[in-house]
């Protein structure tokens, strides 16, 4: 046999073999379509009605489409009540934020509003008056009433420090002074509890993330792992979950107190320099501006200062009264009294001596604001160390492991 004879046998082999192979595949492929389709048709004719098929057909239809809008409408429902439940929690923190930030700093631009109505000559009664109408303090419509109808402002209730330098303006005190003084002290106040609020925010983003990561690593384990919901349903579960809530409330709490001390000020000695600044300024003699101002004195600074005007007022020399009491007083006030006994006994121009006293006072306070709030980050890595972190472990991390442990095996060999 030849080459090519060889060849054209070749290929005519391979030739018939994919013939063969594509006849079987499309006899497979063929054979069970049309025997399926056949007795679909024959079945359907003979056993199914038509209108029933219909129906089937629309209700397959039908139902993906229903289950899709179902879907929809309740994804929208959740979407909207969650977006409703965030707007209203935001409002509230804003609302409480904007109240606890910004009340001594509108008392201010209301103090300040009297002072330039005072300015240009209207009486207090109208300069109270307009301006708790133009700033709209609606804590202070009461005042309002009463400067409407004449009613002597000396008689209002001086709760604080705002409402005490109105009386002491309607005393007879330089009312632009002691408004403009008093606004003066608000806005230090609001400074000084900004500070703080800025000083404690980073620790209190840190107790959020560390409050928020066990819930959600508590809510997947109990959905994921049998172990877990085991582990929780049993005592060491419940006691784990409980002493991290206590320990998270307890350092939350910690917090707290520590951001509150940072904020408080000792105003008691300043208040009580101003108060005796503004009354020798009026023209009042030293031992007289010391007995006006022991009314309106707070704290334990009140206390011996209104025994000191008690013994002054039975009949006693009041540069020996005030010495013999000079132990009483706090440390920070020992260069008030010094100062009154000095230009009392010794005659010196008291208005100086009193404006650097209330000056340095309020920078004595301020440097003392700034030395506890550089202090506070500090402070707070104890109750984060202590009471935060021990949380986090007793709700994640010994959850987590409980969890895991049954799925452990341990090779003996």
């Amino acid at each position: 046999m030849t080459r090519d004879a060889m060849t054209e046998s070749a290929l005519s082999g391979i030739a018939l073999i994919g013939v063969a192979f594509v006849s079987v595949a499309f006899v497979s492929v063929a054979i069970p379509v049309l025997l399926g389709a056949g007795g679909v048709l024959l079945l359907g004719a003979r056993m199914v009605p038509r209108w029933r098929l219909r129906h089937m057909a629309l209700r397959r239809l039908r139902a993906p489409h229903a289950a899709l809008v179902a879907i929809d409408v309740a994804r929208g429902q959740v979407v909207r009540h969650l977006s409703g439940l965030i707007t209203h929690v935001r409002s509230h923190i804003s609302r409480r934020h904007h109240v606890e930030q910004s009340r001594d700093e509108r008392c201010a631009d209301v103090l300040d509003s009297v002072a330039r109505e005072l300015r240009l000559g209207a009486s207090l009664h109208a300069a109270v008056v307009s301006a708790i109408e133009r700033h709209q303090f609606d804590e202070w419509q009461w005042l309002a009433q009463a400067a409407r109808r004449g009613d002597p402002l000396t008689t209002i209730g001086a709760d604080d420090l705002a409402t005490r330098a109105i009386s002491l303006a309607a005393e007879g005190c330089d009312a632009v002074c002691a408004t403009e003084s008093a606004a003066r002290t608000l806005r230090a106040n609001a400074a000084i509890a900004a500070d703080s609020h800025a000083a404690v925010a980073h620790t209190r983003a840190s107790m959020n993330v560390l409050a928020a990561v066990p819930l959600i690593i508590a809510a997947w384990l109990v959905v994921r792992d049998g172990g877990a919901r085991e582990f929780f349903a049993s005592p060491p579960g419940v006691g784990c979950v409980v002493g991290g809530v206590a320990l998270h409330w307890l350092g939350r709490c910690w917090v707290a107190r520590l951001a509150r001390e940072a904020r408080r000020t000792e105003a008691a000695v300043p208040d009580f320099v101003d108060l005796l600044a503004l009354q020798v300024r009026s023209g009042r003699p030293p031992a007289l501006a010391f007995l006006r101002a022991s009314d309106s004195a707070t704290g334990g600074l009140g206390e011996a200062t209104r025994s000191v005007a008690t013994v002054v007022r039975d009949g006693a020399r009041f540069v020996e009264a005030l010495t013999g009491a000079r132990t009483r007083f706090d440390v920070r006030a020992h260069g008030v009294i010094d100062a009154l006994i000095d230009t009392e006994r010794d005659g010196l121009a008291p208005r100086a001596i009193f404006e650097r006293l209330s000056h340095d006072a309020h920078q004595q306070r301020r440097r003392e604001a700034d030395a506890r709030i550089r202090a506070l980050p500090v402070r707070l890595t104890l109750p984060l160390v202590t009471c935060i972190l021990p949380a986090y472990v007793l709700l994640a991390v010994i959850p987590l492991l409980a969890s895991q442990f049954p799925s452990v095996v341990i090779d003996p060999q």
